[in-house]
C-alpha cells in the first residue's frame, strides 16, 4: 500500500461524495422549504461543523477535529429527536427546541449575569457585557412561574444526549437503530477529548508515546475514520430530512452515494485492519 497515493484517492472520492450528498440535500430543502424552515438552521449547523471537521482532518489536527465532531453529533441527535418522533409530536418538539429551551436558558443566563456583575460590576466593560442579559423583575417572575425548577429539569433531561438515544431506540426499528449505534462510541470518545478528562488526556498521551511506525498506523486509521464520519453523518442528516418530508425515494439516492464508494471502503478497511493487530487497541480505540 502507498499511503500518500491512497490518501489522495480516498480523500478525493469521499469529499466528492460529501459534496454530492450536500448538493442533493439542499436541493431537497429548496423543494420543501416551508415545512423545513425551522429545521434548516440545525441542518446548516451540522453541515458547517462537519466541513470544519474535514478541514481540521486535512491539516492533521485530528484531536481538534474530534472536538468539533462532537458539536455536530450533539446537534444531529437533536434533529433526530424531532424527526424520529411521531408526526403529531414533531411540532411540539420543534417548539420545545426553539422556545421552551430558549426561555429556560434565559433564566440561567440572567442568574449567571447577576453573579458576574456582583463580582466584576465595578468595570464598565463588564456592565456593558452582562447587564443586557439580566431579566427584569417582571420577566423573571413570569418565566419562573411558567418554568418552575422541576419542569425545567424535565425538559432539559428530555433533550439530553442519553435521553434522545433512549427515545430513538424505542421509536426506530432495529435495523435503523443499528446504523446509529456507532454514533454512541464516536460521541463518547469525542466527549472525553473535549472535556479533557482522564480518559481524553490518556488517549492523547498514549498516542504520543508510540514509536513512529505504530503512531503512523493509528493516525492513518484515525484520519480515515474522521473522513468517513463526515460522510456518514452528513448522510444521516439528509436521511432524517427525507423522513421528515416523507420522501423515501430521495433517501435511496443518498444511500447510493455511499454504496458507490465500495472499492475505496475496501482500501480503507485494509488500513483499519492494521490497527486491530495492535495489542493496545482494545484499551485505546479510536
Amino acid at each position: 500500500m502507498n499511503w500518500e497515493e491512497d490518501k489522495e484517492t480516498i480523500t478525493t472520492q469521499y469529499f466528492g461524495a460529501i459534496n454530492k450528498n450536500n448538493t442533493m440535500l439542499y436541493g431537497l430543502i429548496k423543494e420543501h422549504f416551508n415545512p423545513l424552515i425551522r429545521l434548516i438552521p440545525l441542518v446548516d449547523f451540522i453541515i458547517s461543523r462537519l466541513e470544519t471537521v474535514s478541514t481540521l482532518t486535512l491539516m492533521d489536527r485530528l484531536w481538534d477535529a474530534e472536538i468539533v465532531l462532537r458539536s455536530a453529533l450533539e446537534t444531529y441527535t437533536k434533529l433526530l429527536f424531532i424527526t424520529s418522533s411521531k408526526k403529531d409530536e414533531q411540532k411540539t418538539k420543534i417548539e420545545e427546541f426553539w422556545n421552551s429551551l430558549s426561555e429556560i436558558n434565559r433564566i440561567k443566563q440572567s442568574e449567571q449575569a447577576k453573579r458576574n456583575l456582583k463580582i466584576l460590576g465595578d468595570l464598565e466593560i463588564h456592565r456593558l457585557a452582562y447587564s443586557p442579559l439580566v431579566l427584569s423583575e417582571v420577566e423573571e417572575n413570569q418565566l419562573r412561574e411558567k418554568w418552575p425548577k422541576k419542569k425545567r429539569r424535565k425538559i432539559e433531561q428530555n433533550w439530553s444526549f442519553t435521553e434522545i438515544i433512549n427515545h430513538v431506540s424505542k421509536n426506530y426499528n432495529s435495523s435503523e437503530f443499528e446504523a446509529i449505534i456507532p454514533l454512541l462510541h464516536t460521541y463518547r470518545m469525542s466527549s472525553h477529548v473535549m472535556h479533557g478528562d482522564e480518559t481524553g488526556i490518556s488517549i492523547i498521551q498514549e498516542r504520543q508515546s508510540r514509536n513512529s511506525k505504530e503512531k503512523e498506523i493509528v493516525e492513518r486509521a484515525h484520519y480515515l475514520r474522521l473522513i468517513s464520519d463526515c460522510l456518514t453523518y452528513s448522510t444521516f442528516t439528509a436521511i432524517e430530512i427525507c423522513n421528515f418530508v416523507d420522501t423515501p425515494e430521495n433517501a435511496t439516492s443518498f444511500f447510493k452515494t455511499k454504496k458507490g464508494l465500495k472499492k475505496v471502503d475496501e482500501l480503507i478497511e485494509r488500513y483499519n485492519m492494521l490497527v486491530f493487530e495492535d495489542d493496545l487497541y482494545a484499551k485505546y480505540k479510536i
